[in-house]
């Protein structure tokens, strides 16, 4: 694509709350000349955080109240009438059951009707679903797997109707882009072409998370673990995992650096398994406050039941920490058992200590499996890589 015609992305599913790995992708994508557009539900009237180089695009949010709604829609309405895609936007609106649906749908897809942009992408299979009617629009549709909603959630009661649209969805990309094997493999079965699936793992900055000239000598072994404080991620074994070790003599400490619905039943955790004191719960932290923790600790922890490859275990790894990890998704993609860390199995509290044990007992170990995390990054997760391999995605699909 030529630098004087930059590619046009439009990215929906982003939200209100910034995920750091996607603002990483997203400045990477601007920084090489893609023009970004954003989808958002309020009407900006300026950059947030000062970034000027990305377009907010304004989807009202479908449920307000009926005054709200109603100007709304009319702004909708006489902002379509001459847009390109208006007989598009009449089919979508014509499937509707109801008055009702088809306001609804009407408010859902009328916002598309005077962009301008070459590609969509949906970071999230649930977002495309929800937008599915935008496969039809006739533009490429990029979808990313990464993780739970490919692997965890069409297991769940009640989910018919999510997994018929990730079959739809899935099929009538153009690309999808897969976190690990392990994803690619998870999405065939809900009807994903191999030959349009391209894997492109998580990626970090080894510029930014990189390892101090010499790591502290702590007073206390120091454990981390960073992620959202959800079921998912097996907090509860690695609790037990701690007792565990504490109970064979180690002096062990836990910092956990993130939020969630699960805080009360952890804080309840640490409590009934005598943890006081050893567990310090940080909440929701910056990208600097990570890496200074993780700088200044022994080991990264991840309980996880389900991941694609943890955006939290290579920050640890580009700062040199060796790294103990549930055997999930796609991690032994990221991990080899005994080189960068121990490979442990899903709710093992038992197997999750005995490895926390051995790097304890010994830091050469340590310092040998945090220098191959770091190697391994800067050889296979570099942040430049990732979004080199985005472009190219990209471009393979796009509209000439």
């Amino acid at each position: 694509m030529p630098d004087h015609n930059p590619l046009r992305l439009l990215i929906i599913g982003i939200g209100h709350n910034q995920i750091t790995f996607l603002e990483r992708l997203i400045n990477g994508l601007i920084d090489q000349n893609i023009q970004i557009m954003l989808s958002h539900t309020k009407r900006l009237r300026k950059q947030p955080k000062g970034n000027h180089s990305i377009q907010y695009f304004w989807t009202p949010p479908i449920k307000r109240g009926i005054f709200r709604q109603v100007f709304n829609l009319m702004y909708l309405f006489i902002s379509s009438l001459g847009s390109k895609y208006r007989r598009w936007l009449t089919t979508q609106v014509s499937q509707g059951q109801s008055l009702k649906d088809k306001i609804g749908i009407f408010i859902r897809y009328a916002p598309f009707c005077h962009g301008d942009f070459d590609v969509i992408y949906f970071p999230w299979n649930s977002t495309a679903i929800t937008y599915k009617g935008l496969f039809e629009i006739g533009l490429p549709v990029v979808i990313s797997c990464r993780g739970s909603q490919v692997n965890i959630r069409p297991h769940l009661p009640g989910q018919d109707a999510y997994v018929s649209g990730l079959r739809e969805t899935l099929q009538e990309a153009a690309a999808v882009h897969c976190v690990s094997e392990d994803i690619q493999q998870a999405a065939q079965a809900y009807g994903l072409d191999p030959e349009k699936a391209v894997i492109i793992h998580p990626a970090v900055d080894p510029d930014f998370f990189k390892p101090l000239n010499a790591r502290p000598h702590n007073k206390q072994f120091k454990i981390i673990s960073t992620g959202s404080l959800i079921w998912r991620k097996g907090y509860e074994y690695l609790l037990m995992a701690l007792k565990r070790l504490i109970d064979k003599g180690v002096d062990a400490e836990l910092h956990i650096l993130g939020e969630g619905y699960m805080q009360q039943p952890i804080l309840f955790t640490i409590h009934d398994l005598g943890l006081t004191g050893r567990v310090y719960m940080h909440g929701r932290v910056t990208p600097e406050e990570v890496r200074e923790h993780l700088q200044t600790s022994d080991v990264f922890m991840l309980s996880s039941l389900s991941e694609g490859i943890s955006n939290a275990v290579l920050e640890a790894m580009s700062c040199s920490l060796p790294v103990v990890s549930t055997d999930c998704g796609g991690m032994s993609e990221a991990i080899s058992d005994g080189v960068e860390g121990f490979l442990v199995p899903l709710r093992d509290p038992k197997a999750m200590a005995d490895a926390l044990f051995k790097l304890s007992a010994n830091a050469d170990l340590r310092q040998t499996m945090g220098m191959a995390s770091r190697e391994l990054v800067l050889k296979q997760f570099q942040l430049d890589d990732q979004i080199n391999a985005f472009i190219d995605l990209l471009n393979s699909i796009v509209v000439q």
